[in-house]
């Protein structure tokens, strides 16, 4: 590893520790005059993004901070089992979200049991097991149409001022990689349908069928497309409009989809293997032919939605963040560019250890500052400084060699 990968994982061990309350992980460093003052309170996502990169640190101290995060979040969860979008313990303050969240439910099942993976504490995983039923029943309440998909409001995800909704790639691919851990973590061979399933239906409405435009014949043939009524017209109205995409659509809903790629969700599909070999080659030529990983990873989706187009909302202006290459829209986020560098050490590791370097340069802006997000074009770091989750993704990233 370089003097800059080397330093970076350094510094980000060190500051991880430093984004510690006595609750657990704060999505930034605390202190006094944070903005808004929610980054020092405790968020499923981000707790939950955190723990692959304490889990992958072999820190001891780390370690214990991902267990208590997951712990002390446990208040928060719903009744029926779900996740806020942030909990603030010292006030018993619980903080929805509208139309209210899903990941965090996702993020929270997904740290857990990879804590256990980890640490074989099965201790603590009879103890909260329970727990975890309670989020994955509220979870299957989510699949509104009985397709096996997980179906949301419009910005429910993490990136929650951007017009997704229906099914989302993001969301389905983690409840594939959730259902995965629960065979591979718990033995529950009973979800191999579930998980077909789930692979079956990604693959079938998220992806363009059509490789050029005579053919006629591309709707796939298995259970997923069999038993849905509505697939195949689905199918038909993206195609009929969509001649080839070399990556998944962002969310596919009621007649509308989205053709912009939605890098984060599809380099999710890469890692957790909902993209077969022949597709996660197509995902990653493209962010790498088109630019999305210049001029530091990643672009979290591309290109950027303009004022004035069809995909534009009212909202995005709110506080001039989203307008294009800020934000969610086409801001480069480096804890997504962890995902990226974890994926590419599977794929190609000499291009991995390139995208780290520029990883560790994205993340040394300002003296080492591991910035929110970075203006698209520019390069700017914007946003709150010392984010948890770009400074465990980093750990995760520069861990996966």
């Amino acid at each position: 590893m370089s003097d800059i990968t080397q330093k970076g994982y350094d510094l980000a061990v060190e500051y991880l520790l430093q984004n510690q309350t006595e609750y657990g992980m704060a999505a930034a460093k605390p202190t006094g005059d944070m903005e808004k003052g929610t980054y020092a309170s405790l968020f499923p996502r981000d707790i939950g993004v955190s723990t692959l990169g304490m889990l992958a640190s072999d820190n001891d101290d780390l370690i214990a901070l991902a267990k208590k995060s997951l712990e002390n979040l446990l208040p928060a969860q719903s009744e029926r089992g779900q996740f806020p979008q942030n909990f603030v313990p010292d006030k018993n303050e619980i903080h929805w979200w509208m139309p209210g969240t899903i990941d965090g439910t996702l993020w929270w099942s997904i740290a857990f049991l990879e804590y256990v993976k980890k640490t074989n504490d099965q201790e603590f995983y009879t103890k909260y097991k329970e727990r975890l039923e309670r989020a994955f029943n509220w979870l299957i309440f989510q699949d509104t149409n009985n397709d096996k998909l997980l179906e949301q409001g419009e910005c429910a995800g993490w990136d929650d001022e951007m017009p997704r909704q229906g099914t989302v790639l993001y969301t389905n691919a983690l409840w594939y990689w959730l259902v995965k851990l629960r065979i591979e973590v718990e033995k529950r061979t009973d979800y191999e349908q579930l998980r077909e399933r789930i692979n079956d239906g990604v693959n079938s409405m998220l992806w363009v069928h059509k490789i050029d435009d005579r053919g006629r014949d591309y709707i796939p043939d298995n259970p997923y497309t069999r038993s849905v009524v509505y697939a195949g017209t689905m199918i038909e109205w993206v195609n009929s409009q969509v001649v080839f995409l070399p990556y998944y659509l962002g969310y596919s809903s009621h007649r509308s989809f989205e053709m912009r790629c939605e890098t984060y969700g599809n380099i999710l599909a890469c890692l957790t293997g909902l993209a077969d070999e022949k597709k996660a080659e197509q995902i990653t030529d493209f962010i790498l032919r088109s630019g999305v990983h210049l001029p530091y990873p990643v672009k979290v989706m591309y290109p950027p939605i303009y004022p004035g187009e069809p995909d534009w909302r009212a909202y995005m202006a709110k506080g001039r963040q989203n307008y294009p290459w800020q934000y969610h829209n086409a801001g480069i986020w480096p804890y997504v560019g962890g995902f990226w560098v974890t994926w590419l050490a599977q794929y190609n590791k000499q291009t991995a250890q390139e995208q780290l370097e520029k990883l560790a340069e994205a993340n040394k802006i300002n003296d080492w500052e591991f910035n929110e997000y970075l203006h698209g074009q520019l390069g700017t770091p914007l946003g709150v400084p010392r984010q948890s989750w770009n400074m465990a993704m980093y750990i995760k990233a520069y861990k996966s060699f």
